[in-house]
């Protein structure tokens, strides 16, 4: 049997470590700001880590994504928004290495960088008047020292545990409604699960994480952690066209902390979106493969942050 070793999985992780730390992607956290999208993570391989030891894989994901929300929106600076609408492009630079190690039985291991440059605007009342601002630059970079995976002997059974390290890079100003970078750091452990059925070109992908942030010490706004998980099936319809649907589920598990969200009952946020998938493998020449996905993530039901949809469109392949 042969399985294939394209990094799906490495496409949905950068997918989450996007710029879409700004007020247009909207959860319920500082500015309802948060790194996660539902959908980010789900894909074809999502519990993938390329078993091939000394070989370097290469990431880029496009993400665009459009909300509004109605309620009310704190900002750092003491600032309530009402309103806001949000748009947001993105661009994931991701590559992933696995170094020849040798480990023990069918283990593996890897390490993964992310750097988003990415473009918000937003738009919404604050106090009597209204504000309209843009802003383009570097986003928070991510980096992951620990990716372990593991597979069974007949290779249709894949496990994966990984920790995210994001950083405060981006471009973030105190009070501004659009924004790349948080201005704290984030830690993301999270598991993968993927199973294949070869002979029907099935597979099943599941990845969970939980987003654990600092304080934004210029704001003294504390973020709440937040609980993901992202599904998906894909269906093989010719060797080199496959589709398949996704879904996306966010929870948040802890209070925000600040005199706003303390007024509004830890202002946790949740979210529920689904959307089709599309993948094509391109073949150039005999050794050269690039794959290319398409997703939509449309938002069914939001809790304190914006609704709105998510299109991903990613690219990757290997050296």
């Amino acid at each position: 049997m042969t399985v294939s070793t394209s990094p799906g999985w490495l496409i949905a992780a950068a997918a989450v470590l996007t710029a879409f730390a700004s007020v247009s992607k909207a959860n319920a956290t500082e500015a309802v700001a948060g790194r996660y999208v539902p959908g980010a993570f789900a894909g074809p391989g999502a519990g993938i880590v390329p078993p091939t030891p000394g070989v370097a894989y290469w990431a880029v994901s496009n993400i665009y994504y459009h909300g509004e929300a109605s309620g009310e929106v704190p900002f750092g600076d003491g600032s309530v928004a009402v309103g806001l609408t949000g748009d947001t492009y993105a661009a994931i630079l991701a590559g992933v290495y696995v170094p020849e190690l040798h480990l023990p039985g069918n283990w593996t291991y890897a390490v993964q960088i992310a750097v988003p440059l990415g473009r918000t605007g937003a738009e919404a009342t604050v106090g009597p008047f209204g504000s309209d601002q843009h802003v383009t630059g570097l986003g928070d970079i991510a980096f992951a020292p620990l990716v372990f995976g593991w597979h069974n002997d007949a290779m249709n059974t894949w496990l994966s545990a990984s920790l995210m390290i994001t950083a405060p890079t981006g471009e973030w100003k105190e009070g501004d409604l659009a924004f790349i970078g948080m201005n704290y750091w984030s830690f993301t452990p999270a598991i993968g699960f993927t199973y294949l059925i070869p002979e029907h070109g099935l597979d099943f992908s599941a990845k969970f994480g939980v987003d654990i942030n600092t304080k934004n010490q210029d704001t003294d706004y504390y973020s709440g952690a937040m609980a993901h998980l992202d599904l998906s099936v894909t269906k093989n319809v010719t060797e080199s066209l496959s589709v398949g649907a996704i879904a996306g589920f966010l929870e948040q598990i802890e209070d925000d902390r600040s005199t706003f969200a303390d007024t509004h009952d830890g202002f946790k946020g949740r979210s529920i979106a689904v959307g089709p998938l599309i993948k094509y493998k391109a073949k150039f020449g005999e050794k050269t493969e690039v794959d290319f996905t398409l997703r939509w993530a449309h938002e069914l039901e939001v809790e304190n942050r914006m609704k709105g949809d998510a299109v991903f469109l990613d690219i990757s392949g290997k050296f």
